[in-house]
């Protein structure tokens, strides 16, 4: 789902094209469905701004359905009924929800296959709740859902409740199109909404259930300036966790800024205040000091990298060899640190 204006942000750009990890926050999700299923059997529903939205993700090698009057999550689905309908089974996942991973997609799937449900709703647990929809179960240890409750709508006992629908959802594709269609726009926004499918299906006898994330900050969207950076604070601290986890030493992770797709060879060290950004490669057993910014740059082994010293230069660095985006090789040796053309 990325066809949403994202009015709260008081932005006029989609919400789904602000960066978080050095990219847009829809090719997260993206990259993220790509290690689920085949490219071609991934399709982004775009709407407001589509062209823009659809050449920034074009490469990824997705499939593409317009929403061109945006009604609502429900009419997403409505609209994407004949790409959707081959399939037995849809995931759908939220275009401005970066931090979901490939295991509880896998885990919605085989939940929602396992119970012979026609939807499963995925939920969280959240310290405050408020915002969001409720779910209301049949009971305490039973994956059965009874309603979902806007906050609007629901009463103080129901207000208590910690766990809430994160607008993910595995559906049965012939069980959703046969009853897609008596969803109705009796709200404030006279939207066709997808949450009101859980009541459609519960009054048409079928099975609806819940599946809990352990992990509930991977559910959170992007709806305020405040949340996306929140959102960006995350993903580059996982980044430098997986960076240490393959042998790179990163001191103060926390001061660092370094882009999802950047790529750092084992005992590389990363010193304090470094940034790594686009699409840099940094090969084994190299020194990158504090302060550097080294933006689609390659960096070969062994290389130490600096910022500028008290000369007003644009970089430093020294070792076998750094390349720029295009392609043009350095060579120096350690003490001559040679300009090299890093990308601010």
């Amino acid at each position: 789902m990325a066809a949403g204006k994202g009015t709260r942000l008081k932005s006029k750009h989609p919400k789904v094209l602000h960066e978080v990890g050095g990219k847009p926050i829809v090719a997260h999700v993206i990259a993220t469905a790509a290690k689920v299923v085949p490219r071609k059997d991934i399709f982004v529903i775009i709407g407001h701004e589509a062209d823009r939205v659809r050449a920034a993700v074009a490469s990824s090698g997705v499939q593409f359905v317009v929403q061109a009057e945006q009604r609502g999550t429900g009419h997403a689905l409505m609209v994407a009924q004949e790409a959707l309908a081959p399939y037995d089974q849809v995931i759908v996942l939220s275009g401005d929800a970066p931090l979901i991973t490939v295991e509880t997609i896998q885990k919605i799937s085989a939940f929602h296959a396992a119970q012979k449900a026609e939807m499963t709703l995925l939920s969280a647990d959240l310290n405050d709740p408020s915002g969001y929809g409720r779910v209301i179960r049949k009971s305490a240890k039973s994956a059965d859902v009874r309603a979902i409750v806007e906050e609007k709508a629901a009463s103080a006992p129901q207000k208590q409740i910690r766990e809430i629908n994160s607008g993910f959802y595995a559906f049965s594709v012939p069980a959703l199109y046969k009853h897609l269609g008596s969803l109705g726009t009796d709200n404030a926004h006279r939207e066709y909404y997808l949450t009101d499918m859980a009541a459609v299906l519960g009054r048409s006898k079928q099975k609806v259930v819940v599946m809990k994330t352990s992990h509930p900050a991977e559910v959170l969207g992007s709806n305020k300036r405040s949340e996306i950076v929140d959102l960006d604070a995350r993903l580059r601290l996982a980044k430098c966790l997986e960076l240490m986890e393959e042998g790179v030493t990163i001191f103060y992770p926390q001061t660092c800024v370094i882009d999802s797709d950047v790529a750092v060879g084992a005992d590389t060290v990363i010193e304090p205040f470094v940034q790594l950004r686009g699409n840099t490669r940094i090969g084994s057993d190299c020194r990158i000091r504090s302060y550097s910014v080294i933006h689609n740059t390659e960096i070969g082994d062994g290389v130490v990298a600096a910022p500028p010293r008290q000369r007003h230069r644009r970089g430093s660095a020294s070792g076998k060899f750094c390349r720029d985006q295009e392609n043009q090789t350095r060579q120096g040796i350690e003490g001559q640190s040679p300009d090299l053309p890093w990308r601010h």
